[in-house]
């Protein structure tokens, strides 16, 4: 039987459950001995002295023979010495008086004690009266009838004992619910401080606090981040460097092309060229990675619109942009106009005439989806197109350079958001891309 179905999932959860557990066991074995020691012991001698003093009073009034003078001289005497008020009942039997079911801790111990003390037959009853016990003895002449107060055959010192351990268990747990929460914040921002991490952000402050092995745990985190860090810009600056010396002899290339006096090889090689650097341009992109960047509230309907007018003013397709004029979302706003700008060119690049941008949300997330009239993606090829340099078959080819690297850039972005990517069947018959991401 697998038992961890049956704990909480959080930190703070489990070890609120160790400490609980011990706590409630402990307090249950406790309760459950006291209880059976105060009934066995204390009750059973409270029980068996009421009883002792029934068969007294009986005693003394056989010796009497029941006298009326002398009836009334002891009941009077039991009521003053034991508190034990009595009642003579003539020529009645004890099939007349009822014994309620023997059910609590109380009618058992009466039930075990008055036998051992009362020789006559006798009946009992709890429930009669409110806070009385009445027992029900059979003589020659009639019935006696006593009645004792509940308190004398009860002891109050279990009701406050189990008053005194649930608040004690209660105080217990208020305790452990505030030394857990105060541990379990450094490591909140520890995580906290992993996540903005993976998402770009270099700048969260995160201080080592809390106990020994979480401040050790967030000295680590804070010099792996360092040399994340360092280890990024020293490629930066390599890649850098390497861009320089690529696009030099480029420009060098570019140059000598404008002497020639052939019109048709200019173009050719001019195009070649033009080719070769946005490939190298695409190619550093993906190897530098996004700049860190602000995170800011961006109008999402404006940002496409943008992209529409600054990027693909020359596109003879249909561009509808569909979004929500009102809806804004928190974004790097570079780098998602990166992301949103290579899946719009990919759609315009494979469509036949359209391409609509749309956008929904809840209360969690905004989605959007970027739609084509094109040939598609084959449903087992969706998930390889996100892999770098991955080209999906020449039926799909287009004229234009083609890195492989424009989906994989897309969806780096979106997911340094915390948010994810997938391709679908569109309903204009061409691809769906749907970005979800988490609104902040």
């Amino acid at each position: 039987m697998n038992t961890r179905k049956f704990f909480p999932k959080t930190f703070f959860g489990r070890s609120l459950v160790i400490i609980l557990i011990p706590v409630i066991i402990l307090q249950l074995v406790l309760i459950y001995f006291f209880y059976e020691r105060h009934w066995d012991d204390v009750g059973r001698r409270l029980a068996l002295a009421l009883g002792g003093q029934i068969s007294f009073i009986i005693e003394t009034l056989e010796d009497k023979d029941y006298a009326t003078n002398a009836i009334k001289k002891e009941f009077s005497k039991a009521e003053s010495s034991f508190l034990l008020k009595s009642k003579w009942n003539l020529n009645k039997t004890l099939k007349e008086y009822k014994q309620n079911k023997v059910v609590s801790l109380l009618d058992k111990t009466l039930e075990k004690s008055l036998a051992e003390r009362i020789k006559y037959p006798y009946k009992f009853n709890t429930k009669l009266i409110k806070n009385r016990v009445i027992i029900y003895v059979e003589v020659d002449k009639g019935v006696l009838e006593f009645s004792v107060a509940r308190k004398i055959l009860y002891s109050s010192t279990i009701e406050v004992f189990i008053i005194w351990m649930l608040l004690t268990a209660i105080f217990m747990l208020i305790l452990a619910l505030y030394f857990m929460k105060q541990q379990i914040k450094p490591l909140r921002s520890i995580i906290l401080a992993a996540e903005e991490f993976g998402k770009g952000n270099n700048n969260y402050d995160l201080k080592p606090r809390g106990a020994y092995e979480l401040r050790q745990l967030a000295r680590v985190f804070i010099k792996m981040r360092a040399r994340i860090n360092n280890q990024i810009n020293n490629r930066t600056q390599m890649l850098a460097g390497i861009s320089h010396d690529l696009k030099t002899p480029l420009t060098r290339m570019k140059l000598q092309i404008a002497l020639l006096q052939d019109k048709n090889a200019i173009k050719s090689l001019g195009e070649d060229i033009s080719d070769m650097r946005e490939m190298i341009d695409t190619y550093l992109a993906f190897a530098k990675g996004e700049k860190e960047e602000k995170v800011k509230n961006i109008n999402l309907y404006k940002l496409v619109n943008k992209l529409f007018e600054k990027n693909i003013i020359s596109s003879s397709k249909i561009l509808k942009n569909d979004v929500n004029k009102s809806l804004t979302i928190s974004i790097q706003p570079l780098a998602m106009s990166r992301a949103l700008l290579n899946i719009i060119l990919n759609a315009i690049s494979y469509s036949k005439n359209i391409v609509i941008v749309s956008s929904g949300e809840t209360s969690n997330y905004i989605n959007i989806c970027i739609e084509d009239d094109g040939l598609g993606i084959p449903k087992s090829k969706r998930e390889d197109v996100f892999k770098a340099f991955y080209r999906v078959d020449e039926s799909r080819l287009s004229k234009t350079v083609n890195t492989g690297l424009g989906l994989t850039i897309a969806k780096n972005i979106i997911q340094s958001h915390a948010g994810k990517i997938s391709l679908a069947q569109s309903s204009l018959g061409g691809l769906k891309v749907d970005i979800t991401i988490p609104v902040k």
